[in-house]
């Protein structure tokens, strides 16, 4: 991985280097200049909010401070403030910017605003699988961004609450993703981009994020499409599950992480540096606040209060060996364990048919079964919410599940190998160079086709086009779900779950 990422970032800096400096660009705030190379303009740590340090800390995003002059825009600002040790540095609070990469020329083309993954604790929108070039060159203008993430972005707290004009608190990560939509609306056209063709797309925690601004009124008219790969966790499905995401209950939570760091008030609190705030242990995720989300998502959809845009989502054939350990806290699944796993997953007692379907009588088998039943898990969310698009929008999900292995590289492969969580993005990217890997002909044909099938979704809501095989709206049946891969990824891994282990979402 590590280097990957640094002959990845030899390549970027040598680009950067031979590339010529772009026109000066009008945005919010002032002028920035770019680099433009291959025909395409690129720029880099573009501030689309204020610094949010001091007592801007755990606020709501506020408006980018102004500059003088043109402000150079040839390289990525610092990752946000996060726990994750495979994000380098540098990291920091000031950390709200976002990048553009756009056609030379371009004039009103579509967007495609990536949300990066990270379990909301990691990552950034400069990760070298993310540039959004080859993307680019496909007639979209793309855009990464970053959000706070961690202690950061998701804490609530009674004086959070109190303070806000909004009377709510924990989803500060949200807003900002809220506030980048607002900054592309209000300057895309200046990059050659259409404001009202806009589609949000992201993996993991950032496909969950899809999931949330979906359903929330603060995105509403900000986005025209939506893409989600490997997400829909930390999102309510249903009004069952609405504890897991109670903001009284987050307040607490913030009450008592408070006590632990010693800091008797919000005051106390700001003024700690980032690393005591860093070192115990936090768990982020959305909640409903009553602001940027107010129920979940069952409830959103039979009320028709959802954002209604065409849906392209989709989940990977063994998700389960990378996730299973990280949803679960360890990776000793075993026979003895099996059924409090299994429980723990599902967030209840499962039933005898869940049970008999993912068999833990002996280590071995324990293992294999939370592997597959966390992938299946999984993929049910996304199929549920899908359905209920299905039901319930005016316009036409799309499904996808992807079971192609990825060649394998050349040093051992440890998080994310296989078709494991993540292994669709430097596809939909066609970014297979960043890897050193012995590709196969299929890898690059994939690549072509799927970057190119997503960049025709963001361009006219289907992921139909010229040229490209066809593929049909989800209606619920499995024969609509599209799976992606060779014959031989279609027969070892190609079969569904039987999803109604898990649950049917409501009828009209």
């Amino acid at each position: 991985m590590k280097s990957a990422a640094v002959v990845a970032g030899c390549l970027l800096a040598c680009a950067a280097q031979a590339a010529q400096v772009t026109n000066p660009v009008r945005v919010t705030g002032g002028q920035i200049a770019g680099t433009a190379a291959d025909g395409v303009n690129t720029f880099l740590g573009v501030p689309f909010a204020a610094p949010p340090v001091g007592k801007l800390r755990w606020r709501a995003p506020h408006p980018v401070v102004p500059w003088q002059g043109v402000k150079s825009a040839h390289a990525y600002a610092p990752a946000c403030a996060q726990t994750a040790v495979w994000i380098p540095d540098p990291k920091s609070e000031d950390c709200l910017y976002l990048n553009v990469w756009t056609p030379a020329k371009a004039q009103k083309l579509p967007v495609i605003v990536w949300i990066h993954g990270g379990g909301y604790y990691g990552g950034t929108g400069a990760q070298p699988g993310y540039d959004g070039g080859n993307l680019a060159r496909r007639g979209v203008v793309v855009v990464t961004i970053n959000y706070r993430l961690g202690i950061f972005g998701f804490f609530a707290h009674p004086e959070l609450t109190a303070e806000s004009p909004d009377k709510a608190s924990g989803n500060q990560g949200m807003e900002d993703q809220v506030a980048a939509l607002r900054w592309v609306k209000d300057n895309i056209a200046a990059f050659g981009g259409d404001p009202a063709r806009v589609t949000i797309m992201g993996e993991s925690a950032g496909g969950e994020s899809v999931a949330v601004l979906v359903a929330s009124p603060l995105a509403k008219g900000l986005f025209q499409r939506a893409i989600s790969q490997s997400g829909n966790f930390a999102m309510p499905i249903d009004a069952g599950e609405n504890a897991l995401f109670d903001r009284a209950a987050a307040e607490k939570t913030g009450v008592a992480f408070a006590r632990t760091v010693g800091a008797g008030s919000l005051a106390d609190l700001r003024a700690l540096p980032v690393a005591a705030l860093q070192k115990p242990a936090w768990a982020p995720h959305p909640i409903v606040d009553g602001h940027v989300l107010r129920e979940d998502l069952t409830t959103t959809y039979r009320n028709h209060r959802q954002n209604d845009v065409p849906l392209l989502a989709g989940w990977n054939a063994e998700e389960g060996k990378d996730l299973a350990p990280e949803i679960l806290g360890t990776d000793k699944f075993t026979a003895a364990s099996h059924k409090a796993l299994v429980t723990k997953l599902l967030g209840h007692a499962p039933s005898a048919a869940v049970l008999a379907s993912y068999p833990g009588t002996t280590d071995a088998e324990a293992r294999a079964s939370i592997d597959k039943l966390t992938t299946d898990w999984w993929g049910w969310r996304t199929w549920y919410w899908a359905s209920l698009q299905a039901q319930y929008g005016k316009t036409r999900p799309y499904l996808y599940y992807f079971t192609h292995r990825p060649t394998e590289p050349l040093a051992p492969c440890g998080y994310g190998c296989g078709a494991g969580h993540g292994a669709e993005i430097q596809y939909v990217f066609d970014h297979l160079g960043q890897d050193l890997r012995p590709w196969s002909a299929y890898d690059r044909q994939l690549a072509t086709r799927l970057a190119d099938t997503w960049a025709s979704f963001a361009r006219a809501g289907t992921p139909n086009g010229q040229g490209l095989p066809d593929w049909p709206a989800f209606d619920g049946r499995p024969a609509t779900i599209l799976r992606i891969g060779d014959a031989a990824d279609l027969q070892a891994r190609g079969k569904l779950p039987d999803f109604s282990l898990f649950g049917q979402p409501p009828k009209r």
